[in-house]
C-alpha cells in the first residue's frame, strides 16, 4: 500500500526472495474490494484461448489498453506469437490494472507479465512486487533508451522494467487562428510573456463579455497539474534528500501563474465557457479540434484524433512555453511519462515472460507501436522512415522533448499518486482563487509526511 504502515513480518515466494507483506496481505486485502467490485466487468480477451495452437506455452499478459490502442499493441503479441513456435502470448485487457496486479500477486495468482505505468517501478521494485530483469538474466543497456525514458524503468541502481511506448506533452496551436490575430503561425510563442500574449490575442469575447473562443485554458484538459512548475524551472523532488520542494519559490510562481488566469479571462465568463465541455476532449466534442480554443498543452495522440474528427485542421506544435530566463530551444522542457512492461513476483512463466519482453524493445517493434498510437519511439535510435512517414506530423517537436537532457520525470517515489491529487487539489483551489504560496505550503507538509513513511518503511526494511 502506498504511503501505507509498515509490514509486520515478510513471506517469501517459490524463488526465495521476500516479498513486502505490504503487497502480499495489506494491498489484496484494502484493493480486494474495490476489485472485486469492477471483476463482474473484466473485459473478454481479444483472443480465445481455443485460438492456442497446441503445444505453445501461454505467456498470460495483463494491458490496460482497449480500443485502437488495444489494438495496436494486439498486432504486437500477434506478431510476436507469429514469429515462433514454442510460446503463446495471451493478452488479457484489464480495467484498473494497478491495483488488480497487485491484488493478483498478493493472492499468489499473477499474470505472467503486466503493462502498468512509470510511476508504478519504485513500489513494485520496493516492495518486491516485481523482478528485476537482471535476475532473468538481462544485461543493461541504458544507451539504447532516451535518458529520461531509462530512469523511468529503474529504481536505485537496477532495471524493472521494459518501456511499452511513451508519451511527452507539447503545445498544439491552431495555425489559422494564428494568421486570424496577426500572430506568424511559423513563429509560435516560447516564453511565457509571448504565451500570454498570444492567448490574450486569440480569445474572442461576445457583446456581454462571454467567451467564444479562448486561447489558451489550463484546464482543457486538466490531467497535468503537476506539470506546470517545470514551466518556471521547479522540481518537485529531492531524491537525494527525500524532500518534497512543492513549495519553491518556482512552483509558487508557476501557480500564482495559474491563479492569474481566470482573473484576466474573467471569472465568471471563464467558468461559463468550461463548463460547456464536460468530457468531451479527444472525440468529435473536442474543444480544440472544434475550434473553440486555439492552444492546449497535450499528448502526441491528439493527432490521431484529429485524423478521424478534424481531418482538415491546420495545427502544429511547439514544447509547451517556458520562462524566458531557462528558455533553450535546444534543450526543451517538456513532462515525460512512458508505459512500462514488468514481471510480476510469482510469475508462472518468467523466462517466457521476459522473452516477450525483450521482443518488444527492438527498435522496429517500438516504431510500429509508437506509429500506431500517434507517439515517439522511446527509443535512441530512430529510422529516418518512422519520422518521415509518422502520422503526426509533430512527431519531431515529441522526439526533441523526450531526448532532451531537461525533460521532465515524475518523481521517483512511491508516494507519487498521492503526490498527484494533492497537487490537482491546489491547482483547484488557486485556480479558484486561493492563496498559491499557502496552498503549496500545505500540500508540501502532507507530503514530506508521505516520504517521511516510506524513508521509515525502507529502514524497518534494511533497504
Amino acid at each position: 500500500m502506498i504511503g501505507g504502515t509498515a509490514p509486520q513480518s515478510s513471506a517469501s515466494d517459490a524463488q526465495g526472495v521476500a516479498i513486502d507483506t505490504d503487497v502480499s496481505r495489506r494491498s489484496a486485502l484494502t484493493l480486494l474490494a474495490a476489485g472485486a467490485a469492477g471483476w463482474a466487468l473484466w473485459p473478454y480477451a481479444p483472443r480465445s484461448r481455443r485460438d492456442i495452437p497446441k503445444g505453445r506455452k501461454v505467456v498470460t499478459y495483463w494491458e490496460k489498453w482497449t480500443g485502437p490502442e488495444g489494438d495496436a499493441i494486439q498486432q504486437v503479441v500477434d506478431d510476436f506469437n507469429a514469429s515462433q513456435s514454442r510460446l503463446w502470448v495471451h493478452r488479457v485487457p484489464v480495467n484498473d490494472q494497478d491495483s488488480k496486479a497487485l491484488v493478483a500477486i498478493g493472492g499468489g495468482d499473477p499474470p505472467d507479465i503486466a503493462g502498468l505505468y512509470s510511476y508504478s517501478v519504485p513500489q513494485y521494485a520496493e516492495t518486491g512486487a516485481a523482478i528485476p530483469l537482471a535476475d532473468l538474466g538481462l544485461k543493461p543497456d541504458p544507451s539504447a533508451y532516451a535518458p529520461g525514458v531509462w530512469q523511468m524503468l529503474t529504481h536505485q541502481g537496477r532495471q524493472w522494467a521494459g518501456v511499452n511506448t511513451c508519451y511527452t506533452i507539447a503545445l498544439y496551436y491552431n495555425r489559422s487562428h494564428f494568421r486570424e490575430a496577426g500572430l506568424d503561425p511559423d513563429k509560435p510563442p516560447r516564453t511565457i510573456d509571448e504565451f500570454n500574449d498570444a492567448a490574450q490575442r486569440l480569445t474572442i469575447k461576445g457583446p456581454a463579455g462571454e467567451i467564444t473562443r479562448a486561447g489558451f485554458v489550463h484546464t482543457l484538459p486538466w490531467w497535468w497539474p503537476y506539470m506546470w512548475p517545470s514551466l518556471f524551472g521547479a522540481d518537485l523532488y529531492d531524491s537525494a534528500t527525500n524532500r518534497s520542494l512543492f513549495d519553491s519559490p518556482a512552483c509558487v510562481r508557476a501557480f500564482e501563474w495559474i491563479g492569474s488566469w481566470p482573473t484576466r479571462m474573467g471569472r465568471e465568463a471563464l467558468a461559463t465557457y468550461i463548463s460547456a465541455f464536460g468530457r468531451s476532449f479527444n472525440g468529435a466534442e473536442d474543444p480544440f479540434l472544434t475550434g473553440r480554443v486555439s492552444m492546449v498543452a497535450t499528448g502526441p495522440w491528439i493527432a490521431n484524433f484529429a485524423r478521424t474528427y478534424a481531418p482538415t485542421l491546420d495545427y502544429a506544435a511547439v514544447a509547451v512555453p517556458v520562462s524566458s530566463e531557462i528558455f533553450d530551444a535546444a534543450r526543451p522542457i517538456g513532462l515525460l511519462e512512458c508505459d512500462v512492461l514488468m514481471i510480476p513476483r510469482g510469475s508462472p512463466n518468467p523466462e517466457a515472460a521476459m522473452e516477450f519482453l525483450l521482443y518488444t524493445q527492438q527498435p522496429r517493434v517500438q516504431e510500429q507501436l509508437a506509429t500506431a498510437h500517434c507517439k515517439s519511439s522511446p527509443m535512441t535510435a530512430v529510422s529516418p522512415a518512422f519520422m518521415s512517414s509518422h502520422p503526426n506530423r509533430a512527431v519531431a517537436v515529441h522526439d526533441q522533448i523526450a531526448k532532451s537532457s531537461r525533460a521532465v520525470v515524475l518523481p521517483r517515489c512511491r508516494s507519487w499518486k498521492q503526490y498527484a491529487i494533492l497537487t490537482q487539489r491546489a491547482f483547484d483551489n488557486v485556480w479558484l482563487g486561493a492563496n498559491a504560496k499557502a496552498e503549496l505550503t500545505a500540500v508540501n507538509s502532507r507530503v514530506q509526511s508521505l516520504l517521511d513513511r516510506e524513508a521509515d518503511l525502507r529502514q524497518r526494511r534494511g533497504a
